[in-house]
């Protein structure tokens, strides 16, 4: 028993790196589990490289997907190529938008606990690593916060209707991202 025990913890800790966060969440909505949610998703605005924003609310009636990553995290980047096949697969598609979002410690985006390096060095990681999908950043930690992120990698999944489908902390493969992409309503 105590072999699979271990067997399992060292499933867990190859799969997500942990963020170093000790404040609990600004939002008790939020599940960490990876059941199928009915709640609404939290709101949230996002900050690109050139300072565009975009918020949940802007996306309204669409699926978005969400890889929540950090430049430092293993599995973030041993994923990377799987979620790249993907969105090359859903980019034109109108009902889905594919997001990433980090949470530098870059003075201007406010994060009082960043979970993540400069902004320049989190683009530069995600252009090595051969992500085209867009990058963006939270800031003053309210996505962080709201969705309870505590893992990296962390995926979130939310419907057109705005509820939170699934909410899923760990590595995942091409063929996950598909199904999930296709559950979402």
């Amino acid at each position: 028993m105590k072999k699979y025990f271990l067997l399992l913890v060292s499933v867990f800790l190859l799969t997500a790196c942990s963020t170093t966060q000790d404040n609990e969440p600004s939002n008790n909505n939020t599940k960490t589990t990876q059941e199928t949610k009915t709640e609404k998703a939290p709101d949230f605005t996002l900050i690109d490289e050139n300072g565009e924003t975009i918020s949940l609310s802007d996306l309204k009636g669409k699926k978005v997907y969400v890889n929540v990553w950090a430049s430092w995290c293993g599995p973030c980047k041993r994923e990377f190529p799987e979620l790249e096949k993907v969105y090359q697969k859903v980019k034109d598609k109108d009902d889905i938008v594919f997001l990433s979002v980090t949470s530098p410690n870059d003075k201007q985006f406010k994060n009082s606990n960043p979970a993540d390096k400069d902004s320049a060095t989190i683009l530069a990681a995600a252009e090595e690593l051969g992500a085209t999908y867009p990058v963006y950043f939270d800031s003053s930690d309210h996505f962080m916060e709201d969705y309870a992120i505590r893992a990296f990698p962390t995926h979130v999944f939310i419907n057109s209707d705005g509820s939170l489908a699934k909410y899923y902390p760990g590595q995942i493969n091409e063929e996950m991202l598909e199904e999930q992409l296709e559950l979402l309503q």
